[in-house]
């Protein structure tokens, strides 16, 4: 049997991984987002016979082109309040200046950031968001837009069994544990060597970050996919109080080593 998860990055993919992992017996043989044709073909070969396959990719990386997909017995998206995933992802940007070794660009970052932390109704998030990506040389806010069309366009194309994040985080599993054929409720933790993707494990955070600006540009950019997705629009800003155990001290692991 060849398990597949997908999902788009900071969506829950590596957690289910590490559940899923603990919970199919014998121990499946992992691989951790092969992007190329080949590297899937060569997985669903080592999963014949009685062998068993988990295998972990990130919507973006592959896509509904990618044929090999289908023929994965066991296909799960796990997708998560887009509103949420760009507080995540935003936050995990900072792991850029660690690979490439950018102290300065860091600092930078992390001055715009408390910034943020210490006045969450007057600066904005989206502004945040271009500032950081712009020090690191990624896409500006913009990439989202083309992340929501890949991903529905992955969903469309191969029906996967659909989780929501919350629901993961909430033990509403029967369903999907109704298509796996096992349960997940066992308490598998992220694997050392991808903790730095685990943060608040929680959800609803961007009710803390997002200002009347940030709301008024995703609802209008985002808000067909939202929907599509399940969750519910906010035109009013709740009050906004950010966590630094969750902002300043978590991207503090990424800080360069000089």
């Amino acid at each position: 049997m060849n398990y597949l998860i997908a999902g788009l990055a900071k969506s829950g993919t590596t957690i289910l991984f590490s559940r899923m992992q603990q919970a199919i017996r014998p121990e499946p043989i992992t691989f951790f987002e092969p992007d190329r044709d080949q590297q899937l073909l060569e997985i669903l070969d080592a999963g014949s016979g009685n062998t068993a396959t988990l295998t972990k990719v990130l919507i973006g990386r592959v896509s509904s082109d990618n044929e090999s997909l289908k023929r994965f017995e066991r296909h799960i998206v796990i997708h998560r309040d887009p509103r949420d995933q760009f507080i995540s992802m935003l936050l995990y940007l900072f792991y850029d200046f660690q690979l490439n070794g950018d102290s300065d660009g860091y600092k930078r970052a992390r001055q715009a950031l408390t910034r943020k932390v210490e006045n969450p109704e007057s600066e904005s998030t989206i502004d945040l968001y271009n500032e950081v990506s712009q020090l690191v040389g990624r896409a500006p806010i913009a990439v989202f837009n083309n992340l929501h069309r890949v991903q529905q366009s992955y969903i469309k194309t191969f029906a996967p069994q659909l989780l929501r994040y919350e629901d993961f985080l909430d033990n509403k599993l029967q369903a999907v544990e109704n298509y796996l054929g096992f349960g997940l409720a066992n308490s598998a933790e992220v694997p050392a060597e991808y903790k730095r993707v685990t943060r608040s494990r929680a959800y609803g955070e961007w009710r803390s970050w997002l200002n009347e600006d940030d709301l008024a540009y995703i609802n209008r950019e985002w808000g067909e996919t939202i929907e599509r997705l399940g969750y519910s629009l906010s035109h009013k800003p709740s009050p906004l109080s950010i966590s630094e155990a969750t902002t300043l001290k978590y991207v503090a692991q990424f800080e360069p080593q000089l």
